[in-house]
């Protein structure tokens, strides 16, 4: 539960953050798109309501000690997550506000920064290194909201791709600082988060953690074959509809927003590992791992974990050139891509040896 109300309160953020975005730049800047009023409003409401999940599951746990009110009156007066909460529904009905009477983008975007502030605020890393922690968990949400919003915006609802070259003109800039944003934000909060990234893998988040590192090589080829490629196709024939292609990369790129959401809900590998931290994948693929002090890790190339190095780099010379060609439809493309973040996570994955 915990889980799911973090993924849609990430899309949340990211479309509401796109929208704003968008409609912050002159409309011969951007194609031409027509977003619901309504689910403007709703993504507002939603906020206040999936950012409560949190306070109900820590009020849940202190119910039995303290009673119901008393379990209240302590998390909402005293804890982090209970005082970002009312701020969270002060700011709410502000941005319920504004959308319902017209938009407002810089407001909104400012709004916006405030609400990825505040769930910064009650992260995991912040309470582990408040001001490290919360800055890069702040530098990371944030422009990732804004590179995955603005393509969702589009994805979903351009009516056209009218002014697509005035739009990379801006955009490409936007998305290239997002890239470099979220690049040094992760490594910062690797450094608070995760003592060790290759031994963070036998455990859930290093799992995540791994695999939205694996969904970074289609997204960063997409964003550049849309941005140059894209460009100079535009150029020479103005029916070639671009959208297909920035489709797919927002879908790699809700990948990555997806296991951002859940694993800020799980607890990183902060201390010496032991079996009950192990992933279940993990333990699948090994055969029921066992995890000691002293346990260490190592790599050996084995007969499957070569076929799936086969596979990844087969996948990714046929996802290179698709994108290159243009020939393959983009749902094809889209699949190759994953079929290479799978490939290439279980080649890694059987290769790992447990001494």
């Amino acid at each position: 539960m915990l889980a799911a109300s973090q993924v849609v309160l990430y899309i949340c953020f990211s479309l509401l953050m796109g929208y704003f975005v968008l409609n912050s730049v002159p409309q011969s800047a951007r194609p031409t798109i027509q977003v619901p009023k309504k689910l403007i409003v709703a993504l507002a409401i939603i906020i206040p309501i999936t950012s409560l999940v949190p306070v109900i599951d820590v009020i849940w746990h202190l119910v039995s000690r303290l009673g119901l009110i008393d379990a209240m009156v302590l998390v909402f007066s005293s804890t982090t997550v209970g005082l970002t909460w009312l701020l969270t529904l002060v700011f709410s009905i502000m941005l319920i506000v504004l959308v319902s009477r017209g938009t407002y983008p810089r407001f909104g975007m400012l709004l916006m920064v405030i609400f990825i502030a505040l769930n910064a605020w009650a992260s995991h890393a912040a309470s582990m290194n408040f001001t490290t922690g919360m800055i890069s968990d702040l530098l990371h949400v944030l422009p990732m909201s804004i590179w995955v919003g603005t393509l969702m915006i589009i994805a979903l609802f351009a009516k056209d791709h009218a002014n697509w070259e005035k739009f990379l003109n801006w955009f490409s800039i936007v998305a290239a600082v997002c890239l470099l944003m979220i690049t040094i934000s992760g490594l910062l909060l690797m450094g608070v988060l995760v003592p060790s990234y290759v031994t963070s893998w036998v455990t859930n988040y290093g799992q995540g953690l791994f695999t939205k590192h694996l969904f970074l090589v289609p997204i960063v080829l997409l964003a550049f074959v849309n941005g140059i490629v894209g460009r100079l196709i535009v150029k020479r024939n103005d029916r070639y509809n671009p959208l297909p292609f920035v489709r797919a990369e927002a879908g790699f790129l809700m990948f990555i927003l997806i296991i951002t959401a859940i694993f800020t809900q799980t607890l990183p590998p902060i201390h010496n590992l032991t079996d009950d931290m192990i992933s279940p994948i993990f333990s699948w693929l090994h055969g029921s791992a066992m995890i000691t002090g002293d346990t260490r890790m190592d790599f050996a190339f084995s007969g499957i974990a070569v076929a799936f190095l086969a596979a990844a780099a087969i996948s990714m010379c046929v996802f290179a050139m698709s994108l290159l060609i243009r020939q393959i439809p983009t749902y094809v493309t889209f699949l190759i891509g994953l079929l290479f973040v799978v490939s290439t996570y279980l080649f890694v994955m059987k290769s790992i040896v447990l001494m």
